[in-house]
């Protein structure tokens, strides 16, 4: 049975409830992205969640079962190098997380979590770099991160009959005078103009169905292009062996 419009308020009422707890709201300004788990980590670049239709539901058990698996090495979807989310790992009250930490007393350099609603969300502060003077966003790392995001939430769904809509929120954070990079092949490296961007970055979706993985990631491509002010989909190879898809010959720092 379709939704009625008031079915669909009434959902992005609790999603948006959620997301302001979270601090993934822009009114949020300094604090923007730095709620939940998030306050963990030090400064992330970019902060990516995924919430189910309930975010007070409980369907996955925080238990050592779900942390072994959450644990299993998976290749990533799009055949390149995987992620490093580092060797601890803890349970809080939401969610499992496996992250690093280089000091006992450090924050989160990076972070993977399965929350007990079922959403998993990632938190990376390696994603930005300096080039000169400029701030420079890693294009093809932010889409590889949403694929692996994605797929590792297609296997939630299915492993714990976690069922859509699902709202997948992703945060860039300081992205004033910031312009992208690591682009496919064909495509030139930016240089050091600014581009006239927010001074951070939201983009939200809607996924009425069951997840894909692949469509997902390269709609985030397009609109992180969209939100620095390009439609190039440079995260596409303009030429060589992977011309028009996605060029997963890139790792994560």
């Amino acid at each position: 049975m379709s939704r009625t419009i008031h079915d669909i308020d009434a959902q992005r009422a609790r999603w948006l409830r959620y997301r302001t707890g979270q601090h993934l709201t822009i009114e949020a300004r300094e604090d923007f992205a730095l709620g939940g788990l998030a306050r963990y980590a030090d400064d992330p670049h970019l902060r990516l969640m995924f919430l189910p239709n309930d975010p007070d539901d409980d369907p996955v058990p925080l238990d050592s079962e779900t942390l072994d698996w959450l644990k299993e090495p998976r290749p990533t979807p799009y055949g390149g190098p995987a992620p490093r989310w580092g060797h601890r790992n803890r349970a809080t009250s939401s969610a499992l997380v496996i992250y690093d930490q280089y000091r006992d007393d450090a924050r989160w350099g990076r972070y993977l979590a399965l929350h007990r609603h079922g959403g998993v969300e990632l938190g990376h502060g390696n994603i930005a770099y300096p080039l000169r003077e400029t701030r420079v966003f890693a294009l093809r790392q932010i889409v590889g991160l949403a694929w692996i995001a994605a797929a590792l939430q297609s296997e939630v769904a299915e492993r714990w009959d976690v069922n859509p809509p699902f709202e997948l929120t992703v945060a860039l954070r300081n992205a004033n005078e910031a312009v992208l990079g690591s682009f496919a092949e064909g495509w030139p490296e930016p240089q050091t103009a600014f581009w006239d961007s927010a001074a951070h970055v939201l983009l939200r979706w809607e996924l009425d169905d069951r997840v894909d993985p692949e469509t997902l990631a390269l709609a985030v491509g397009d609109r992180v292009e969209q939100a620095f002010g390009t439609t190039l989909r440079r995260h596409l190879a303009n030429r060589g062996d992977y011309t028009g898809r996605f060029d997963p010959r890139f790792g994560f720092g």
